[in-house]
């Protein structure tokens, strides 16, 4: 009997918006939840929100992710959930995350997201990175960048 093959892994990235904006405690609760079931389902992601807005990265075997975006188009706590990208990956972007989260300042993930639909995923980014590694490599440029301009311009 031939070992079973590989499981096709899934990323998936949405977004959406939040009804009533979390408090910190929600979002911690949010974040322990999702860290749980990531660990017990070895589902891997970046969470990025702005008190308004949730961008997520969610990697692992399809079936999961599919289920799992299914529990999050039906949770009260987001609304308007749109798929950003979807595709089949060799190797996931965030390994050793179980969830990683990164707070935006309010009202700058819209930025994001348009700075995602410019860039077609992957039209100004490498070809040879996941659509997640594209995001976060877009996200990383967006808001930490060393230019010493922006820097000024986020600390006035």
């Amino acid at each position: 009997m031939t070992p079973d093959p590989t499981p096709l892994l899934l990323e998936l990235v949405y977004s959406s918006e939040t009804p009533v904006p979390l408090t910190a405690e929600g979002v911690r609760s949010l974040l322990d939840q999702a860290r749980q079931k990531n660990a017990k389902w070895n589902v891997t992601g970046l969470l990025c929100y702005d008190h308004k807005q949730f961008l997520q990265i969610i990697e692992g075997e399809t079936d999961v992710i599919m289920d799992l975006f299914h529990t999050i188009q039906n949770d009260p706590r987001h609304t308007n959930v749109r798929i950003l990208h979807e595709g089949d990956i060799d190797v996931r972007a965030f390994n050793d995350w179980k969830m990683a989260y990164e707070p935006i300042p309010s009202g700058l993930l819209p930025t994001l997201t348009r700075a995602i639909h410019r860039s077609s995923l992957g039209t100004e980014l490498d070809q040879d990175m996941s659509a997640g590694r594209r995001i976060f490599t877009l996200f990383m440029d967006e808001f930490y960048t060393d230019e010493p301009e922006a820097k000024e311009t986020v600390n006035a």
